[in-house]
């Protein structure tokens, strides 16, 4: 729970810190979370970490201009639509917040999903201080195709990706949807095929990560979206049915993969509830499910650790031979 808007006071300390140390400190914090929402989710921890850094600016600076953004950043975070909004809505009138193109462009988001009209000011107002941002882009193309604008939903889709260079997956898969959209069948393959690309990249850059496999995953449900459009209106080949099947394979593939990390989310809150006196089989399944995720190191280190507890446990010996040597320490 964050401390603004709930009048607790800031926790007295013997040393406070500077307003420029208090401000950098909250903003490391709220940036460290917003890439773990991006992986997958938001630690609790994170949050509090968040809380108290937030606490300790208010108290080096109560009137503080950036706080009311910094306040907005978090109650997103935590899901607290309403009260992000109020405070970006606050900060946007201040001389600080009218030329913070992001701001706009956070409050565009925060509208865009029930209020595309609202959402649209906000983006255009981005676009105004910062021309040609691919997210900004995406944020009017979202709008225009919300409120039945599809020819200019997919310009503006096309000048995001333009921007972008093609880099980026939702923009990528955004473009594909247009093109589904107005069944312009080629050019909405081609994308789909390419943010599917840019989506296995992703997971192989970074493995044990939850994020991008939930990317992945949504990169398939676009391919079987658009194959399953192609079936409906007719036009599909024998060549469609059989890519079809095969994503749908593929799909169930990515689906266990981010089931092992719903079970090591469990096993990690049972070692942790258990600490220190973990019980060895507890620590073995959650050795296994670290290995098995991807998340090489801490495997190593989790079967190390069952040694400790357990000698002679032939578990943890095979998977440490099996592991890559440079993993270990």
């Amino acid at each position: 729970m964050l401390c603004h808007a709930f009048g607790q006071e800031p926790t007295p300390s013997d040393v406070k810190p500077t307003r420029e140390d208090a401000l950098r400190a909250a903003v490391e914090s709220l940036e460290q979370a917003e890439q773990q929402q991006e992986e997958g989710e938001v630690r609790a921890t994170a949050m509090e970490v968040i809380n108290r850094r937030l606490t300790a600016l208010q108290g080096a600076d109560s009137t503080h201009p950036w706080l009311p953004y910094l306040y907005a950043r978090a109650y997103a975070l935590a899901g607290r639509i309403g009260d992000a909004i109020d405070q970006l809505r606050k900060f946007v009138e201040t001389r600080e917040g009218r030329n913070e193109w992001q701001a706009h462009l956070r409050l565009g988001d925060l509208f865009l999903q029930e209020y595309p009209r609202l959402a649209k000011a906000s983006y255009e107002k981005a676009a105004a201080l910062k021309a040609n941002e691919p997210t900004v882009l995406l944020g009017l193309s979202t709008c225009a195709y919300k409120v039945g604008e599809v020819d200019e939903a997919l310009r503006i889709a096309q000048q995001a990706a333009d921007a972008d260079g093609r880099k980026t997956v939702r923009i990528v898969n955004h473009l594909a949807r247009m093109f589904i959209a107005k069944q312009q069948w080629a050019d909405a393959d081609r994308a789909a095929v390419l943010a599917l690309e840019l989506a296995e990249t992703a997971v192989r850059n970074r493995p044990g990560i939850r994020g991008p496999l939930r990317t992945l995953d949504a990169q398939y449900q676009l391919l079987t979206d658009l194959l399953q459009a192609r079936i409906s209106e007719k036009v599909a080949g024998p060549d469609d049915f059989v890519r079809f099947a095969g994503y749908i394979r593929k799909r169930s593939d990515v689906a266990a993969r981010l089931s092992l990390h719903d079970a090591l989310r469990v096993l990690e809150s049972g070692v942790n509830a258990t600490a220190p006196n973990t019980p060895p089989r507890l620590q073995e399944q959650y050795a296994v499910t670290l290995a098995e995720v991807g998340r090489t190191e801490a495997a190593v280190a989790a079967f190390e650790k069952l040694l400790t507890l357990d000698p002679s446990n032939a578990t943890a010996a095979d998977w440490l031979e099996r592991l890559p040597p440079a993993s270990k320490p």
